[in-house]
């Protein structure tokens, strides 16, 4: 199985074709589970997305302008001719563990702040800083949390993990699971 998951263009791409949608229609043809699909609508809320709605009503989103332009300067296929199970095949739905080491071992042994992992994965902050701590305390990964915020770095036990698993890379052809912004 692939561990790829959406990129922020394939998200806009597909939202844009639904638009307006609610989070279960958009989970209903993207290969990741409806609290994946909300996190990064509220991730993307006021940069790529917008809402109608409230809180006692389903959000229906839109891409705004600049969602529009993540979608436009993406490399896809016109979506009437693809068959979207196909082309997400193999998708991870779920988190893959090693993404958070291998993005961790990008910086070549140097202290990783949180943030900047926060910014590179498509995952909840509570989840990401549970797997960090996992990591640390299984071995592989060196916390510091003597400055404000924690930093993260890769032992020889996580560079044995990630040499160990089948996709060492455990990405699609982008440089990252996740794309940041460009702006």
């Amino acid at each position: 199985m692939s561990y790829s998951l959406v990129t922020e263009s394939e998200f806009c791409w597909v939202l844009e074709w639904l638009e307006p949608a609610t989070t279960r229609e958009l989970a209903e043809v993207l290969p990741t589970s409806n609290k994946g699909v909300y996190m990064r609508l509220k991730r993307f809320d006021g940069t790529y997305v917008s809402h109608t709605g409230d809180l006692t009503n389903t959000y229906e989103w839109s891409l705004t302008d600049e969602g529009k332009a993540v979608a436009g300067d993406a490399d896809l296929p016109p979506i009437e001719t693809v068959d979207l199970d196909e082309y997400f095949a193999g998708r991870s739905t779920s988190i893959n563990p090693n993404a958070i080491l291998y993005e961790i071992a990008i910086y070549n042994d140097e202290w990783v702040p949180t943030s900047p992992l926060y910014d590179a994965l498509p995952y909840a902050k509570s989840t990401l800083r549970r797997r960090l701590r996992r990591f640390s305390d299984k071995g592989e990964l060196e916390r510091d949390a003597s400055a404000k915020t924690n930093r993260w770095r890769l032992t020889d036990a996580g560079c044995n993990r990630l040499a160990d698993a089948e996709e060492v890379k455990p990405l699609d052809e982008s440089s990252r699971i996740f794309e940041p912004s460009k702006t």
